[in-house]
């Protein structure tokens, strides 16, 4: 750039000589050149980024995913318990908004509790859940994702060395709300795997009925759960 404002400098004081003009000539052009192949290159990674694809799947087309896996649930609030291991399995429907947003929503059948620590004490509680997520795929087959999980409570028991013990039948509310968060990878012949996080939004027990009989009542479900699936494409 330096050169050719010197040269410009010379074209004001009419001292030009035939390489002079020519030198200004060839910078000029690759002056312009270059202007015009960065605003080429510009325009391509544009195309590019609006037409690569990132999901699996066509935008408007709806797939079904049976999905099995296992979950290791918690209380959040306490230091006393650790993960309870369990079964989580169902489906999921997912419909494809564009190359990389999709919606999911799925009804699972999902095992949860907690295990009192250097004890045989579990408490096993089972949820009827249904998570939504919007999902956002960063990488073709890999996709973020984060939503809501309402859940239902279907039963709940305390075991004591394997033996049910006795607790009351309203002890756990019957309703329950948790937030979803995490990723999931689809290969191209349709296997997916997915690891997600929910944290619980509703407290476990219903403390209006039973707070002042010794339970720790400030608890919340947090469960890690991972799954095997399969896409189906419905349309």
């Amino acid at each position: 750039m330096d050169k050719y404002l010197h040269f410009l400098k010379k074209i004001n004081n009419f001292a030009l000589s035939k390489q002079t003009i020519l030198e200004i000539l060839l910078i000029e052009y690759s002056f312009l050149n270059f202007t015009k192949m960065k605003k080429f290159i510009l325009l391509v990674a544009v195309m590019m980024a609006s037409t690569c694809v990132f999901a699996q799947h066509e935008p408007g087309s709806l797939t079904i995913q049976p999905r099995i896996g296992f979950s290791a649930a918690d209380f959040n609030n306490t230091s006393d318990t650790e993960a309870h291991v369990g079964l989580v399995v169902g489906p999921e429907f997912e419909y494809t908004l564009s190359n990389r947003f999709s919606i999911a929503a799925g009804l699972n059948y999902s095992q949860q509790g907690s295990e009192l620590k250097n004890t045989d004490i579990v408490f096993k509680n089972d949820y009827l859940t249904i998570p939504i997520t919007a999902n956002f795929y960063v990488l073709k087959g890999l996709a973020l994702k984060a939503g809501i999980q309402p859940g239902m409570n279907l039963n709940y028991k305390l075991e004591n060395d394997g033996k049910e013990v006795d607790i009351p039948d309203d002890l756990v509310k019957s309703f329950d709300v948790a937030i979803p968060v995490g990723l999931s990878y689809e290969f191209p012949f349709g296997l997916v795997l997915d690891a997600r996080y929910t944290f619980g939004l509703t407290k476990i027990f219903d403390e209006k009925k039973y707070k002042n009989d010794g339970f720790d009542l400030d608890s919340k479900n947090l469960t890690f759960q991972f799954t095997l699936g399969y896409k189906f494409t419905l349309f």
